[in-house]
């Protein structure tokens, strides 16, 4: 059978697929609501279940160590550095650890993560068999009574298993019986390399990369896997089924890309253009927030710097408070039997997080170099704060150029890098601080304005000192150009008839005649003796 050359998929790539798998079914778990709302929850630096002891509820543990000798009659959801099961776990487990030992009995499915996995001789598992980590092992006298999906580094596979097996891995060992079918997805000889691991009391069996097949392996269904090598099989191993091989190699008419100077050169003209780009969306959308970072950042620039490292440590810290907050509130609200809230809680959480992430992100990578380009080539053009958008895009484009011509010098470019990331993002929080300052009090004294105009029922009827002598409601207040006349002693003047200042208002004299000292018209001969006004 000729092999077929098929894109290269690492087993890394299944071993993320089926860790985010298994993620995914203890957060279902998690946040399931427990039957009748029965659940116990213990958390203490060692958590053992004695032998004789029953446990009637699930059981939701986090610790440092977790030992199983006794029963527990539901669930066993445990987070701890190292995990035995000696006793019986009737429902199903899920277990997190950096060791996870079975010797007992899980009555329903096991779904467990870490970095060494094992399955002693006495082991049983009624159900499935979900395990993601570093090395997974199954002793012979193990027995898993439905399938197996896992995803390593290794796999020994020595025990009985009833169902299919599933497996990506680096390097993965068949040594026992197998009823259903073997598919499996392994690494190459040539492209696997020895993987560091943190150490652990407990043995690591040592497995060969790739496929192999030992002369206790008895597979009763097919064999399919791919792999950049053969699968070695010993002659004591029996496959009943068909075996199928696909092998897996790397196009090598594919081109490669540029390398030394060309790569360095097409690199920082990829940066600039995109530095550019987004520079001039932000001088277009935004030009407030770009134009009054970078006049801060250049009146105080260390001041940028330490905002800038405390918003970036405060958004890291800020993004693991949310996410273990979601987690626990979700935890809480599924033991009260509130599945669909604890669901919404930690999708907003999981929501809230990716917008932080994804601001953070953005500040560093795009706002910090632009603002931190803007106000460079302003000093450069000695023009720290242009005016017009023509000088602010020349500014922007000579203090990118210089930032990418520094970013591709070695040693120097990280650490220019991280510099202006620092200062663009302290510059940005600075500047949004400033405004949203500058906005609340405005707000605050908008009532608080001076008087346009005296207020009704308090105050002369003529202003005596400040302002016009006689203000006009419909009218100019004083005429253009006029003169200002000697005025004597004003008198007392007789009291008018109602209305009479009403019929002066469109006047466009600046004072009533006789606050002058002229005399004023003369009456005609029915006036009233006080038609003078």
């Amino acid at each position: 059978m000729k092999p077929r050359n098929l894109p290269r998929t690492t087993p890394s790539t299944v071993l993320l697929r089926l860790a985010l798998a298994l993620a995914l079914a203890l957060a279902g778990l998690l946040l399931a609501a427990p039957a009748g709302g029965a659940a116990e929850v213990r958390g203490e630096d060692s958590v053992r279940v004695a032998e004789g002891e029953v446990v009637d509820d699930d059981l939701y543990v986090a610790a440092g160590e977790v030992v199983v000798d006794g029963t527990v009659r539901g669930d066993l959801v445990v987070a701890a550095g190292q995990v035995r099961i000696n006793g019986t776990v009737e429902g199903d487990l899920l277990a997190a650890a950096q060791t996870v030992v079975i010797e007992g009995t899980v009555g329903d499915d096991a779904r467990i993560a870490g970095q060494v996995l094992s399955l002693g001789e006495r082991a049983r598992v009624t159900g499935d068999l979900v395990a993601a980590g570093y090395s997974l092992q199954t002793r012979p006298g193990t027995v898993v009574g439905g399938d197996v999906l896992l995803g390593a580094y290794q796999a020994l596979l020595a025990g009985g298993i009833d169902g299919d097996v599933t497996a990506g891995a680096g390097g993965l060992a068949l040594a026992g019986e197998i009823g259903g079918d073997v598919e499996a997805e392994v690494g190459s000889r040539d492209e696997m390399r020895a993987a560091w691991a943190p150490a652990t009391e407990f043995p690591v069996p040592q497995v060969e990369p790739g496929l192999t097949l030992t002369d206790g392996a008895r597979l009763a269904g097919d064999l399919s896997y791919r792999s950049g090598t053969e699968a070695s099989i010993a002659p004591g191993a029996e496959v009943a089924g068909r075996i199928s091989y696909e092998q897996v190699a790397v196009d090598e008419a594919e081109p490669a890309g540029p390398t030394g100077p060309l790569a360095l050169l097409l690199d920082g003209l990829r940066r600039f253009v995109t530095l550019l780009l987004a520079g001039l969306l932000t001088l277009w959308l935004i030009p407030r927030a770009v134009t009054g970072a970078a006049s801060v950042l250049r009146a105080r620039p260390l001041l940028s710097l330490g905002w800038g490292a405390l918003a970036i440590a405060g958004t890291a810290v800020a993004v693991l408070v949310v996410l273990f907050t979601a987690i626990l509130l979700g935890i809480a609200l599924g033991l009260l039997t509130l599945g669909g809230l604890a669901a919404a809680v930690v999708a907003g959480g999981v929501v809230l997080d990716v917008v932080l992430v994804l601001g953070l992100v953005l500040a560093i990578a795009l706002l910090a170099p632009v603002v931190a380009g803007l106000t460079g080539g302003g000093l450069l053009l000695r023009d720290p704060a242009p005016a017009g958008f023509g000088r602010r895009v020349l500014a922007l484009a000579l203090g990118l150029l210089v930032y990418v011509l520094l970013r591709s010098v070695p040693y120097l470019g990280p650490v220019v890098a991280l510099l202006v990331a620092l200062l663009g993002v302290g510059a940005l929080v600075v500047w949004a601080w400033d405004a949203a300052r500058r906005a609340r009090a405005h707000r605050g004294g908008r009532g608080a304005g001076p008087m346009r105009g005296p207020q009704a029922g308090a105050g002369p009827a003529y202003p005596q000192t400040t302002g016009p002598a006689y203000p006009q409601v419909g009218g100019p207040e004083s005429r253009a150009g006029s003169a200002p006349r000697p005025q004597p002693e004003p008198g007392p003047l007789p009291e008018g008839p109602p209305g009479a200042s009403s019929s002066r208002a469109g006047s466009t004299t600046a004072r009533p005649p006789w606050a002058t000292g002229g005399p004023g018209p003369e009456p005609g001969p029915d006036a009233r003796p006080d038609a003078r006004r």
